[in-house]
């Protein structure tokens, strides 16, 4: 009797459905049973739906049903109960017309969504990537925690994860998602702007910090830390990093008057300035008075620096440093960005593989997802430190993964010009940060699982390889790489394993860097905050376009000019006498646009701008010959020594813009120059960047 009432109820429902399959965008909704407020639609190859939760907390989950007819018979498509008031049909076809309902499992009583439908539609490129966006957006804003609005940890992937595991980095990259989300209208920028306020407000007020800082795992109903690990109970400095850039971020964009996003930017400031980098340098500890390096995690309880871990770079963490040197109330000093996180694992020569030349980076670059955490709000475009324009080599380490899997030297299963991409992930073992290896030795970094986050997160660096491979997940794999959330986490092709669900670290990045790619949004923002810049400058960086002196801005720029010889030489050439086999501009001493390796020199020409009347001291470091002057002084003289030898010099100068003149010849051997400094206030460093400056 009871099969019979309900279908005589889907039948008086198709009566009602007096209209035809013609257009994507329509949706039914009955007035008869709207609680669940199910609605269609349709995008290439797939339909969504997205119902309300309702109030009815007891419930196990939700049935979805599908058929062609609206009077015909309904089939289930979920085996399992389905937990997320999202579904995404992937059948593959364009043009297809279907109508769906939803029913809950389990709780006080069942209830049934009314039918609704829509139609699967052939879709363009930038169409499609609008589609992949708003699905994968759909993991902060639908998956978003019920009570905090905070990312969670993960979606049907690790079991040790309960509904309460929320992670402060992805949220971080939840607050960018969701303003992604309002800017591509998925939400209204006033449901944007109060979920945002949610999320600050729970953060700022229920959350238990560590001298500022946050904890990796945070329960999203009460606001307690949840251990990482038996010794991690306490301030996660990174994964505050990664909070703190989603928070600046926000803080630009909802720039209205209104109550709600002026208490977001309120509220994003406060945070900010409360976090304690400062004393993550560890200088109240004996033995570190002097460090210059940061610490990752600090408990309160009785495991204090037990875990010891220094951030040095080069790894995902560079955004930690650039936000303590910013920070307008507890900043580190300057010099830590140097010495702290760059100068013992960066390299000081560029590498290549497959014909791309990498400046910073493990061999192959690493895996992907460091060239992605800290740049999703800091923008690497037209900037350079000492070693490298990161944009450059983000997109070279970028290519040189696609390359690897194209060669597949160890012979795993699907790689290729389409399928590549490798960073941390889930795996059919467990967890694992993959990357291309050297030697097989090394084989656990690449055990032949591919994950979607690495090349869509790459889309910023390598758009048409990027959006090649998404639109070759999506066509080829769409029935088993694609749910609720878009693309899962990864796939293992020898294994014929496609991970059940997803982690909020890698779904973030897809949503911002493709936008970052569009628009620039997230980049625009995050550079958009005042203390930025300048902090920029202040460790020494190069920003294009960007000058020192505000009242005659057009006259210099930085970087200096050089000019290329090639010959023979047992000590310096009269330069003069020679006529250059090139010239151009570099960011600094760079012998990197040298044409051979052996039987050349170069003469380097610009300004210097010292901060301070004083005695300097320079120094230069090479193999067979260099010379400094500052206008017409020879002040270091390091002609005709070999074997990389370090020769100083030392001179009296006022604060201003000096001229600089660098000489340097190469005879056989180790090529190489080093051009260093110090002086009133400057520690010996090589000089950077940003002090250098050539006309225009």
């Amino acid at each position: 009797m009871k099969n019979i009432t309900f279908y005589l109820y889907i039948f008086l429902l198709a009566i009602a459905l007096v209209f035809s399959c013609t257009n994507a965008s329509n949706v039914t909704k009955s007035n008869f049973i709207a609680k669940l407020n199910l609605i269609a639609t349709g995008h290439d190859k797939r339909i969504d739906l997205r119902w309300n939760p309702g109030t009815d907390y007891s419930i196990d989950g939700y049935d979805i049903y599908r058929a062609e007819d609206p009077a015909g018979s309904f089939t289930k498509l979920n085996n399992e109960t389905h937990t997320v008031t999202v579904y995404s049909d992937f059948f593959g076809q364009n043009g297809k017309c279907y109508y769906y309902y939803v029913k809950t499992v389990g709780g006080k009583e069942s209830k049934t969504s009314s039918i609704v439908k829509a139609t699967s539609y052939q879709m363009s490129d930038e169409e499609l990537l609008t589609s992949v966006q708003e699905a994968t957006f759909r993991y902060f804003w639908d998956y978003g925690h019920p009570v905090s609005g905070m990312a969670m940890e993960g979606y049907n992937i690790n079991t040790d994860h309960t509904i309460n595991h929320c992670t402060s980095g992805g949220t971080g990259m939840g607050l960018m998602a969701i303003m992604v989300g309002a800017e591509r209208g998925f939400v209204t920028r006033d449901e944007a702007a109060e979920r945002v306020l949610k999320i600050l407000t729970f953060l700022d007020e229920n959350t238990p910090r560590y001298h500022g800082a946050w904890s990796h795992w945070i329960n999203g109903t009460t606001g307690e830390t949840i251990p990482f690990g038996s010794d991690d109970d306490g301030g996660d400095l990174v994964e505050t990093s990664f909070l703190i850039q989603g928070m600046l971020t926000v803080r630009q964009y909802f720039d209205s008057s209104n109550s709600v996003e002026t208490e977001i930017r309120n509220r994003a400031t406060k945070m900010w300035e409360e976090v304690n980098w400062y004393w993550y340098l560890r200088r109240d500890d004996t033995g570190y008075e002097n460090s210059e390096t940061l610490y990752w995690h600090w408990s309160d309880n009785n495991y204090g620096w037990v875990k010891d871990f220094a951030l040095v770079g080069f790894n995902e963490c560079m955004i930690t440093y650039l936000l303590a040197s910013a920070s307008p109330t507890h900043p580190i000093p300057a010099s830590c960005y140097s010495n702290g996180w760059t100068p013992d694992y960066y390299s000081t020569t560029s590498r290549t593989f497959y014909g791309y030349p990498i400046w910073v980076g493990y061999d192959y670059g690493g895996t992907l997802f460091w060239t992605h955490y800290s740049y999703l709000g800091f923008d690497p475009r037209n900037k350079h430190d000492n070693h490298c324009n990161y944009f450059d080599n983000f997109r070279n380490i970028s290519l040189i993964h696609r390359e690897y899997c194209i060669a597949n030297p160890y012979d795993k299963v699907g790689y290729s010009a389409l399928i590549w991409g490798l960073t941390a992930s889930y795996d059919p073992w467990g967890y694992e940060p993959h990357r291309p290896i050297d030697i097989p030795a090394n084989a656990g970094a690449d055990n032949g699982t591919i994950s979607p986050t690495a090349a869509l997160g790459a889309m910023a660096y390598t758009p048409t390889e990027s959006i090649a491979t998404l639109k070759y997940f999506y066509n080829h794999y769409g029935d088993k790489m694609w749910g609720p959330f878009g693309f899962v986490d990864a796939i293992h092709l020898g294994e014929n394993w496609f991970a059940p669900g997803y982690v909020a670290i890698d779904q973030g990045p897809i949503v911002i860097m493709i936008e970052n790619y569009r628009t620039q949004l997230c980049w625009d923002m995050f550079m958009a905050n005042p203390e930025i810049l300048p902090m920029l400058f202040k460790i020494g960086w190069t920003v294009e376009g960007e000058f020192r002196e505000p009242e005659n801005p057009t006259s210099v720029v930085n970087g200096i000019d050089y000019e290329y010889f090639e010959g023979e030489w047992t000590n310096l050439p009269n330069f003069d006498d020679l006529t250059p086999d090139s010239d151009g501009t570099v960011d600094n001493f760079d012998i990197t646009p040298r044409d051979q390796n052996d039987h050349f020199a170069f003469r380097f020409t610009g300004y210097i701008d010292v901060p301070t009347d004083g005695t300097y001291t320079f120094y230069t470091t090479s193999d067979d010959g260099s010379q400094l002057y500052i206008g017409y002084t020879l002040v270091v003289n390091n002609d005709g020594t070999h074997g990389m030898q370090e020769e100083s010099g030392t001179i009296d100068i006022k604060a201003g813009k000096h001229a600089i003149t660098v000489l340097f010849f190469e005879e056989v051997n180790d090529e190489g120059l080093i051009v260093s400094y110090e002086g009133p206030g400057i520690t010996k460093r090589q000089i950077p960047n940003n002090v250098l400056y050539r006309e225009f």
